[in-house]
This record gives structure tokens, C-alpha cells and sequence, in this order.
């Protein structure tokens, strides 16, 4: 039996823009009720009200993820705005290009606060709501998780955290009637180097590959969460080919990264 978003009380985290910003609307056109987090409350309330001017129900809720408090204090907001919560949306999240072996540890500290905290802490404030409502928690990760690439292998670590910690969290809340979806989005054209950390001194290369639109994908997570996944992985090609041949994609992974960038200052 499929879930109905109708009427769905959802809490997206990092609303503020990119992928978060185009789940709001794909939910919102199909019957949720969405509460909008993240901390820059200026850009939530535009989006808020430009989607109550489509005629849909929003409301922008100012939040840090990693202070454990204020998470509690925002899903009491959410919970008195709403009436109630049926699906938290674990979208908030940073990524970090640069080499680990030289990666600051105020970098490191920040990606781990916002990335596996900032997670933890809304999905065990929004539990008490969601096992009233019988609902569900969809952590945003990626497909890095399974697979990680030169530059970027402490942000795959920390999804790779994520979707273990889901994978723990499913079974535990489950006899509470709790669902939870882990979905590993592709990189999605949005404001990415707003979201990037990386050392100083160090510029991000120009993006030359495709990137997936966030619409699109917003559809594929409410696809995803009407069908109650358990977890749904983009880019599932590379990620196979590492498992079966794991030399030749560490190959590639070194002549088309590591050999281009090692003369760089990271």
C-alpha cells in the first residue's frame, strides 16, 4: 500500500535552496503540509511565501542542526505550526573538497556537526512525533557512501556514517512504526560551492560533468517515500563496477583525479 502525501506534515532541513528547495515544491504540489528549516531565514521566507502564493500550506522555520537544542526547540515549532509531524527529511549537509591528509580539523569538526549531528539530533527530537503518527524519517546521503572519490572521501565518510546509522535505525524504530528511507542522491546543480568547504588558498575546479536536476530528483525521493524504499541509490552504475573491479576503478579514480590535481596546494 502506498503512503499519500496528502495532507503529510513533512520537515525538510536545508530548505533554503538546491534540492531541498525543489523537494519542498514537489511535496507541497502533491498535498504536504512543509515546514522549511535551515538557517538562513531570509531566503525560507521567500520560499515560504511563494509557495503559500501557489496556495500551499509552508512555514519557515530558522534552525542550526548542529545545536542540539535549538533542534528540539525547532521541532516544537514545527509540531505547534503543523499540528503534528509524519515525515522528517534529513537534507541539511556540506560537503568538503581537499585532500584528508591535510584537512583542517575545524573542517572536519564542521562536516561531522552538520553531516552525522546535525541528523542525529533532528531524528531524535522528531521520534515522539513520528511514532504518533506513525511516520517516517528519509536521510539524504549519496552514492559516495558506497564508493568514495579522491578530494572528497571525508564527506563520503561521513555519509557512509549516515547510511549505516540508518540501516541500525530502520530495524530499531520499526516496532514503533517508524519507517526510515535512506536515499543517496546525485550531485544535483545547485549552490554548491556555498555548501563546499575546502582548504584556504584553494579555488573548486569547474564543474564540466552533468549535474542532475534538483527537480527531478525531488520527484525521485517522493517516489521513493509514497512507496515506503527502504534505500534507493543514484548512480548505481560506477558504484557496481567498484565492487566487481575495484583495481580499475581505482585506476580511473587516479588518472582522471588524483594525477590532475596532485601539484595543487591541498
Amino acid at each position: 500500500m502506498m503512503r499519500s502525501l496528502k495532507g503529510q506534515r513533512v520537515l525538510i532541513t536545508g530548505a533554503s535552496g538546491g534540492l531541498g528547495q525543489a523537494l519542498a515544491w514537489v511535496l507541497a504540489e502533491q498535498g504536504a503540509h512543509v515546514a522549511l528549516a535551515a538557517r538562513r531565514l531570509e531566503r525560507l521566507q521567500e520560499l515560504q511565501e511563494a509557495l503559500q502564493r501557489s496556495g500551499y500550506k509552508a512555514v519557515a522555520i530558522s534552525l542550526d542542526v548542529t545545536d542540539a537544542d535549538a533542534v528540539t526547540y525547532g521541532l516544537h515549532r514545527t509540531v505547534e505550526a503543523l499540528g503534528g509531524l509524519d515525515i522528517l527529511v534529513n537534507n541539511a549537509g556540506l560537503a568538503y573538497f581537499g585532500s584528508v591528509s591535510t584537512m583542517a580539523p575545524q573542517a572536519m569538526a564542521t562536516l561531522v556537526a552538520t553531516n552525522i549531528y546535525g541528523a542525529l539530533y533532528t531524528s531524535q527530537a522528531a521520534v515522539p512525533y513520528l511514532e504518533t503518527s506513525r511516520g517516517m524519517i528519509v536521510n539524504i546521503s549519496s552514492p559516495l557512501a558506497k564508493r568514495a572519490f579522491p578530494y572528497v572521501s571525508f564527506y563520503a565518510g561521513t555519509k557512509s556514517f549516515l547510511n549505516a546509522v540508518s540501516d541500525g535505525m530502520r530495524l530499531e524504530l520499526k516496532a514503533r512504526g517508524i519507517h526510515v528511507l535512506t536515499y543517496m542522491a546525485p550531485e544535483t546543480a545547485t549552490d554548491l560551492a556555498q555548501h563546499t568547504l575546502h582548504a584556504p588558498g584553494v579555488t573548486l575546479p569547474p564543474i564540466r560533468r552533468r549535474l542532475a536536476d534538483p527537480r527531478h530528483v525531488a520527484l525521485q525521493i517522493s517516489r521513493a517515500i509514497r512507496h515506503e524504499r527502504r534505500e534507493v541509490m543514484a548512480s548505481r552504475f560506477f558504484v557496481a563496477l567498484g565492487l566487481m573491479m575495484p583495481g580499475l576503478v581505482d585506476w580511473l579514480l587516479y588518472h582522471a583525479m588524483v594525477r590532475r590535481y596532485r601539484h595543487e596546494n591541498f
